[in-house]
C-alpha cells in the first residue's frame, strides 16, 4: 500500500513539473507595458509618472475631418457649438478628450463621438508650437465604419529618425497603414517610434444612465485655436538670437606662448653635451663603451 502511495505521489510532483515548464515555455519573452487592453487615459496617467509630460504643458492637436464635417468639444461638462473641420486645440498630456462630430458627408443625421487620448508631446523650435501640433486625420472610411458599429483604433506616433523611410509626403497627408488581425496597434505604434496620442472611434454613445462626468472623462480643460494653416512647404524660419558682439572674434586664433624671462644659466650649454653619437664624457672607464675602451 506505501509503495502504491509513493508511485502515485512521484506521478503528481511529475505532472506538476511538466505544467510548470508548459506555463514558463507560453510566457516566455518580453511582456509590453502600453496595449490596447488598457482603459483610456491609463497609459497617459502612466507616462506622466514617468515624467514625460510637464505639468500644465499645452500640446496642440489638430483634428481633421472630411469636407463640411463639423466637431464640438467638451467644456465644462458641455458639447460646444459646432465648428468646421479642421480645428487646432490645446490639450493636457495624460488627459482625455470627448468630441462631438457632425455634418458628416452622405449620412444626414449622423453623429458620432472620438475620444483622444494624448500620451506625449512633440518638441517643436519655440514659438512655432501651433504650427507643429499632433495632426488626427479621419477618413471618410473610418466614419463610415464607426456608424456600422465598428472600433477604430489609431495610434498616431513620430518616427524614429534612425529607421524611418525616407519618403517626402504632402503636408495635408498623413502616412498611414492598417495592422493585421490579433496585433496591437499600440505595441506596434511603440515598435516603430514614439506614440503620442490615440484616437478611439466608435466606441459608445451618450445615455441617461451614465454617471456626471463619466461619457466626457470629467471634462479636463481644453483650449480652441481655430483653424490654423499649415506650415509652408518650404519650411519655416527658426529665429536666431542675436549677432555676436563686434568684439567676438568669429575665427580661431593662434594660441600666444607666454614671455618668461629666461634665467642666465639656461642660456649655457649642458656641461656634459657631447655630439651626436659620441660616448658621455662624464662616466668612469669601466662604464665606457667597448670601442672606447
Amino acid at each position: 500500500m506505501k509503495q502504491k502511495i509513493q508511485r502515485s505521489i512521484w506521478l503528481l510532483a511529475t505532472l506538476m513539473v511538466l505544467a510548470a515548464t508548459n506555463v514558463g515555455r507560453a510566457q516566455s519573452g518580453a511582456v509590453p507595458l502600453f496595449t490596447e487592453r488598457l482603459a483610456p487615459g491609463a497609459i497617459g496617467q502612466l507616462q506622466n509618472i514617468k515624467g514625460r509630460g510637464i505639468p500644465g504643458y499645452v500640446q496642440p492637436v489638430k483634428l481633421v475631418l472630411p469636407e463640411g464635417t463639423k466637431i464640438a468639444p467638451v467644456i465644462d461638462g458641455n458639447f460646444t457649438d459646432d465648428m468646421p473641420a479642421p480645428q487646432t486645440f490645446g490639450c493636457l498630456i495624460g488627459a482625455v478628450y470627448r468630441f462631438r462630430i457632425t455634418q458628416i458627408p452622405f449620412q444626414p443625421g449622423a453623429e458620432l463621438f472620438p475620444s483622444v487620448e494624448v500620451i506625449d508631446r512633440t518638441y517643436p523650435p519655440a514659438g512655432l508650437e501651433l504650427q507643429f501640433p499632433i495632426p488626427i486625420q479621419i477618413t471618410q472610411e473610418e466614419l463610415q465604419y464607426a456608424l456600422e458599429g465598428k472600433f477604430v483604433t489609431r495610434v498616431i506616433y513620430l518616427e524614429n529618425p534612425r529607421t524611418a523611410i525616407p519618403t517626402k509626403y504632402e503636408p495635408s497627408y498623413q502616412p498611414w497603414f492598417e495592422v493585421e488581425a490579433g496585433q496591437d496597434p499600440i505595441v506596434t505604434a511603440d515598435a516603430l517610434g514614439r506614440p503620442v496620442a490615440i484616437l478611439r472611434l466608435g466606441s459608445r454613445r451618450p445615455t441617461a444612465d451614465d454617471l456626471p462626468g463619466e461619457f466626457t472623462y470629467q471634462s479636463p480643460p481644453i483650449q480652441i485655436f481655430g483653424d490654423v494653416p499649415a506650415p509652408p512647404e518650404g519650411g519655416v524660419v527658426v529665429p536666431m538670437g542675436p549677432p555676436p558682439a563686434a568684439e567676438v572674434p568669429m575665427q580661431a586664433q593662434r594660441p600666444m606662448m607666454p614671455q618668461y624671462a629666461v634665467p642666465p644659466q639656461a642660456a649655457q650649454p649642458y656641461p656634459y653635451a657631447a655630439p651626436y653619437g659620441a660616448p658621455p664624457t662624464n662616466m668612469p672607464p669601466q662604464a665606457m663603451y667597448p670601442s672606447q675602451r
